[in-house]
């Protein structure tokens, strides 16, 4: 059942759709229109009580619980400085909303229902919050999974045994933050894994990797016979697809449960072992034979673990004779032994360095990102560039591809431009990401760093907390506030590392904010030229336009405000072509899924940081 398929005409007051609600609310959860059947009835219904009760209801399913989390699926910011508001947010939720919230989980029958409407008044602020209300949830949160398989049972909607997974999910971590309930919970994980027959093995996996991820619950007599349901999963036919999810997810886990129960782990290795034998004989193709060299490798190793001999040599005798025939389209650069050790080594310090970091307030660490200690020095870059030996190339004709394909051949300079924008790159890469990773990123998954204490340096220590007033054609003030309008791409990148974090079944993405960041960028670096009296407007053969990001960093004024190091890092990530050059490529739609990578979103924040530690007075 979808709500397209519903005509809305056919409800005459809200109490109509809560009976309908009543009926049908695991069909359209399982289709992800619960919140379009609100978002429908509230543009229907002309009487302004039951829109706000619907605007109330569509705000109760824009949240989403992941483990012992709670995440709004959109935001909104206030009008003044510094005032960061999530919507829907809890805190903010108006007493009406809270009362309202009551009288449903008060009024309402059906177990799904019940237990989503409970489980946002345990995490309600205090004053609302209760323990009765995580009771009440926990207990319709098992009816629900009941339910779902059930309703598989009649219709076959493989999306009811997705629902069963995500929702022990939530079960289990409300186990964990209530301390209750641990007998009814392992009474249903058993059933689920045992007795649940027509439950696909990945929803089974699933549920076992919740179980090992809670230790304080689950313990070893529960894990019993649970290898028998990966032992039947292995000895099933077997298509390449299931034997890359075996090797890389399924017998890892079935690996920790051995371990747990203390059952002999080498069996496990030698269906490894096996697997990437079989993953190896599917690929035929030359051109993938740096592929099928690479599954042997781990072959070899899965045969080491397991202690099979016979099966390891075999295997390595594959393995030289198809060597030979492995042709990489790639220069290849050897690492010595020193180089390897010594990268080791330097991860090593940043992990330590950055655990440094983390111990302090927020505030600090922000403000350590924006000074850049960690950052490529431009003279330092320079020599490193200028050290480079001479390239092959060089005593030919070299055709460039971009990444449309498009065909470039060098202008003058641009080799020295390239190799200078190379080098650079390079020590972003191996240096300044591994920092920014261990930093950010695991900041925010510990919780130590987010949105809103991000957002409040942002407005508090940089300019961009400033208000800005121009005079728009009428003649009247129009005040530029960049708070409200780069909150959006920092919360959608919290949220996405946290949902990332905290539940197996979310595939993050980065596209919106990368999108959002990159674009408010430019307008970020044209209000600070505005605000230093820098034109931003430039003339053309019969008009004038406003300056690309390029014509603003080029101008000698910014070279007064800017040093050569951050300067360097703007151009790379935003105008130059031998950089990232991230404003063309996203304004241009010329990314593909694949490379919005959170890295980018890494720099995006310190490229945020650091424009925002000057003033607008000269140095």
């Amino acid at each position: 059942m979808r709500t397209k398929d519903i005509n809305i005409s056919d409800f005459k007051n809200i109490e109509e759709v809560y009976s309908f609600l009543e009926k049908n609310a695991f069909q359209l959860e399982r289709e992800w229109d619960l919140r379009d059947l609100f978002v429908t009835y509230r543009t229907h219904t002309s009487d302004d009580g039951e829109k706000q009760k619907a605007q109330w209801e569509l705000e109760f399913f824009m949240f989403q619980f992941k483990g012992t989390q709670i995440f709004s699926l959109s935001y909104s910011t206030g009008k003044n400085i510094g005032e960061v508001k999530k919507y829907p947010d809890l805190d903010e939720f108006q007493q009406a909303a809270f009362d309202y919230l009551k009288l449903r989980a008060k009024s309402t029958h059906n177990p799904l229902l019940l237990a989503w409407y409970n489980h946002l008044l345990w995490k309600a602020p205090k004053g609302v919050k209760h323990r009765s209300y995580a009771l009440l949830a926990f207990e319709n949160y098992i009816k629900s999974i009941h339910e779902f398989y059930a309703l598989f049972g009649s219709d076959g909607a493989k999306e009811n045994l997705v629902r069963v997974g995500r929702k022990f999910e939530i079960l289990v971590g409300l186990c964990e933050e209530i301390k209750s309930g641990f007998v009814e919970l392992k009474a249903l994980a058993k059933y689920l894994l045992f007795k649940a027959s027509s439950l696909d093995f990945f929803i089974k996996h699933g549920i076992i990797e919740d179980m090992l991820e809670h230790p304080n619950i689950f313990k070893k007599e529960d894990f019993e016979k649970v290898l028998n349901i990966y032992r039947k999963e292995i000895n099933r036919d077997h298509k390449k697809s299931d034997d890359l999810f075996l090797v890389n997810y399924y017998i890892p886990t079935a690996i920790k449960v051995a371990t747990k129960i203390g059952a002999d782990v080498k069996k496990w290795h030698y269906e490894a072992g096996l697997a990437y034998l079989r993953m190896a004989e599917d690929e035929s193709q030359p051109e993938r034979f740096w592929l099928k060299l690479d599954h042997y490798a781990k072959a070899i190793h899965a045969f080491t673990f397991a202690g099979s001999i016979s099966r390891k040599k075999a295997t390595e005798k594959l393995y030289s004779e198809l060597k030979p025939l492995v042709i990489l389209p790639s220069h290849r650069i050897e690492l010595s032994e020193e180089e390897i050790k010594a990268a080791a080594e330097f991860d090593k310090r940043v992990k330590e360095v950055t655990a440094g970091i983390l111990k302090s307030p927020a505030d600090e660490i922000y403000r350590a990102i924006s000074q850049g200690f960690f950052f490529p020095r431009y003279n330092d870059v320079l020599k490193a560039a200028n050290g480079t030996p001479r390239d092959f190339t060089e005593f030919g004709t070299t055709i460039y591809f971009d990444k449309n394909k498009n065909i470039s051949r060098n202008k003058d300079g641009d080799e020295k431009d390239r190799n200078f924008y190379a080098t650079y790159q390079w020590q972003i890469s191996m240096k300044v990401l591994p920092y920014l990773h261990y930093t950010l990123a695991s900041g925010i998954k510990s919780g130590h760093l987010t949105f809103e204490n991000f957002i409040r340096y942002i407005a508090a220590n940089t300019w961009m907390g400033k208000p800005f007033v121009r005079t728009d054609l009428g003649g009247e003030p129009e005040e530029i506030n960049w708070i409200p309008l780069i909150s959006p791409a920092i919360y959608e990148y919290f949220i996405q590392v946290q949902a990332w974090d905290s539940s197996k079944y979310y595939k993050p993405s980065f596209v919106l904010c990368i999108d959002s960041l990159t674009l408010k960028m430019e307008g970020l670096f044209r209000n600070f030229c505005e605000r230093i009296a820098i034109p931003v407007s430039v003339g053309r053969s019969k008009s004038m336009q406003e300056a690309y990001i390029h014509n603003l960093l080029e101008h000698p004024t910014i070279k007064k405000y800017f040093n050569d190091d951050d300067l360097l890092f703007f151009n790379y990530l935003f105008a130059s072509s031998h950089g990232m050059n991230l404003r063309n490529n996203v304004a241009h739609c010329f990314y593909n899924i694949d490379e919005y990578h959170p890295d980018k979103m890494l720099l995006l924040i310190a490229a945020l940081l650091r424009i925002g530690k000057y003033n607008h007075k000269k140095k």
